[in-house]
């Protein structure tokens, strides 16, 4: 069974971390090659690239991978997501994160079923995941992470050092995946950015701050996203 969901994998080549990321070589792949095929596995109705980048686009239709240009001017991937949907109709939109090679296939089908399941009873924007992880002696500025409330609702979302449980020491890190109604996605896109988001470069802090809840579910499997030179030499390991 397909799920009736618009997947957009949002990929710019001017990352500030990792220039050029997207084409960056993970085993006989690139980084986008391996996103999109792990993404394909999803089975949404439609998953489709969206960059900004002529060279990107030329790598991903050589590979056959379904890919739009977009402007240059959005402010993230959401924003990125945002326009690529009113191309299509669709009523829920998935922005996976174009730097997530390692997410479980497993974990992004449980988040729409539980979102669409939920959202018959109660009514929310947005839904994503986090992964509950034990606290180390190596902060990482990198995760994000999450608080949230007993009604699954984010209250918190930071790069700083939280930690859920004192006891077990451990945190909810999220996880790059969004799950958007699509009238809210077009909404978000004209929300204006406002501190924590400038101040903690989370783009779902605009929805918080702007006064919408984002509800978030536990992922079985833990990610490694790809942020940093360091990030990528840990992923190719998973992939020799």
């Amino acid at each position: 069974m397909k799920f009736k969901v618009l997947l957009v994998i949002p990929s710019r080549f001017a990352s500030t971390r990792l220039p050029g990321k997207p084409l960056k070589k993970i085993g006989d792949k690139t980084l986008i090659q391996r996103v999109y095929e792990r993404a394909k596995k999803v089975n949404c109705l439609k998953t489709i690239i969206a960059t900004d980048d002529k060279r990107i686009l030329k790598h991903c239709l050589i590979n056959k991978m379904d890919c739009v240009m977009t402007k240059k001017s959005h402010l993230t991937g959401s924003d990125r997501a945002s326009e690529v949907s009113k191309k299509y109709n669709y009523q829920w939109v998935l922005n996976l994160q174009g730097d997530e090679p390692l997410i479980n296939i497993n974990d992004v089908k449980n988040l729409i079923k539980k979102s669409l399941s939920l959202y018959k009873k109660k009514k929310f924007s947005v839904s994503t995941l986090y992964f509950k992880k034990r606290e180390n002696n190596k902060f990482n500025p990198n995760e994000a992470r999450l608080l949230i409330n007993q009604n699954k609702e984010i209250i918190i979302a930071t790069r700083k050092k939280i930690t859920k449980n004192s006891k077990d020491k451990s945190y909810l890190k999220h996880i790059g995946i969004y799950l958007y109604r699509k009238k809210f996605l077009e909404k978000f896109s004209k929300l204006r950015q406002r501190f924590l988001e400038n101040d903690q470069k989370l783009e779902h802090l605009r929805v918080i701050e702007n006064g919408y809840k984002i509800i978030a579910f536990k992922a079985n499997h833990l990610t490694t996203g790809v942020d940093t030179p360091k990030d990528l030499a840990n992923v190719r390991k998973f992939f020799k």
